[in-house]
């Protein structure tokens, strides 16, 4: 798609074309009455100019600002968002005493599919050495090919290449879920920290 165009002469071809003074496009070729010539087969871009104005030339509407039913009033699209997941715990921290399983949530407001998971995590300590093992859930469906669980800190590694999955399509209501394990044990005060998010498509 062209990023400009042309819409006229500043010195009267546009109010020209409007009132009819050019010939129809695809017409024989004849000879208007103020004496210019209109050849066949040519678009309106092409129009003869009475004088030597110049061209007015503005940049036409981006594609994303499509898909208005009215101004600020947005048709149904869809668009690529990320979804937060909250731990059951309210930390998202492992720790020795405390949290050796949690569950991260997100609930959907719109009809959401995830794509891409994200995993960041810190570990303080000799012993927080333990990979984050984990399910993913859409609903009360298992969107994986067995039950085991996966090392979402590979998967969900930020420069990770090819994992972006296609998960089940969810309506709103739905939770999506990760419940969450770690390979192997910490001891005290040893703790991992995680952060969980998706992105996925949206329906806006």
């Amino acid at each position: 798609m062209a990023i400009y165009e042309v819409v006229g002469d500043v010195d009267g071809d546009v109010m020209g074309d409007v009132m009819g003074e050019y010939e129809e496009v695809g017409a024989a070729p004849a000879r208007h009455p103020q004496g210019h010539w209109r050849n066949a087969g040519t678009n309106r871009a092409q129009l003869q100019r009475r004088g030597g104005g110049q061209n007015v030339v503005i940049a036409k509407r981006p594609e994303w600002r499509d898909g208005q039913a009215a101004p600020g009033v947005m048709l149904p699209d869809e668009g690529m968002v990320p979804l937060g997941m909250e731990p059951d715990n309210g930390t998202g921290i492992f720790t020795a005493a405390g949290a050796t399983k949690i569950t991260w949530k997100g609930q959907l407001q719109k009809p959401f599919r995830a794509e891409r998971l994200l995993v960041s995590v810190v570990r303080a300590g000799t012993t927080a050495v333990g990979r984050l093992l984990g399910q993913f859930f859409v609903g009360v469906d298992l969107n994986m090919g067995a039950i085991a669980g996966v090392d979402i800190e590979t998967i969900g590694s930020p420069t990770a290449f090819g994992t972006r999955m296609t998960m089940l399509q969810a309506p709103p209501g739905v939770i999506i879920s990760i419940p969450t394990n770690l390979s192997s044990g910490l001891t005290s005060p040893d703790t991992i920290f995680a952060s969980i998010m998706w992105t996925g498509r949206i329906i806006h």
